[in-house]
């Protein structure tokens, strides 16, 4: 019995075995990386537009700076409303001379709501809410040939003298009627109408030429 341990042949290295698998693998490397860096591209793109939304032109810049301008100027108004109302016993409608019987005078009340005066049939003033009471839409300021001024949101008609809806409109309870007070050109209450509707004051034509109408806070 041949007893030798067998012989042990020398490890050689091929190299020539590995290259190929080498390039392979930094050819699929370079390709993943590429692959990577491309949707991380169109990743970060998609991120930037999802925060900032698309570039603009500079046409465009200008155009939503012009626009947040006068939402800033709008707000600035309202804000100035809103001070002048919290600080003035009486807030001025309009001369009385230029209320009209069918066209209403838009005005905003102490609470920053819509109003309106109109010229009443006995010549004093009739200060009407223009905030409808269905969903709170402006009420228009044109008086049809019944007297009556539409809300064109779901068309509900309300009476000028009464503040009434019509029966099967939308809006079921009527618009309120506002308080005033007239002062002459000196400045003196001479009239004044609570929002219950009494009068009280000289009413009478002399006493009221050159008079303006006001809301008082007092009633507010």
């Amino acid at each position: 019995m041949n007893s030798d341990p067998p012989s042990k042949e020398p490890l050689v290295h091929d190299d020539s075995k590995e290259a190929p698998a080498r390039r392979h693998f930094l050819k699929g490397a370079v390709g993943i990386s590429a692959g990577i860096s491309l949707l991380l591209a169109g990743t970060i793109d998609k991120i930037f537009l999802f925060f900032f939304g698309p570039r603009l032109s500079q046409k465009q810049e200008t155009e939503v700076m012009q626009e947040r301008l006068e939402r800033l100027k709008s707000t600035i108004g309202i804000r100035q409303l809103e001070l002048e109302r919290g600080q003035s016993d009486y807030i001025l409608v309009a001369p009385l001379s230029e209320l009209d019987k069918t066209t209403g005078k838009y005005f905003v009340d102490y609470q920053m709501r819509p109003a309106m005066a109109f010229l009443g049939k006995d010549g004093l003033p009739t200060l009407i809410s223009a905030k409808c009471t269905h969903l709170g839409c402006t009420v228009g300021n044109q008086c049809n040939a019944q007297g009556k001024i539409l809300c064109p949101c779901h068309v509900s008609y309300f009476d000028v003298t009464t503040g009434q809806p019509d029966p099967g409109a939308p809006a079921k309870t009527p618009l309120p009627h506002l308080g005033w007070v007239i002062k002459d050109k000196s400045g003196k209450v001479v009239a004044s109408r609570l929002t219950s509707g009494q009068t009280t004051g000289d009413t009478k034509a002399g006493a009221l030429e050159g008079a303006s109408v006001y809301i008082a806070k007092k009633e507010a």
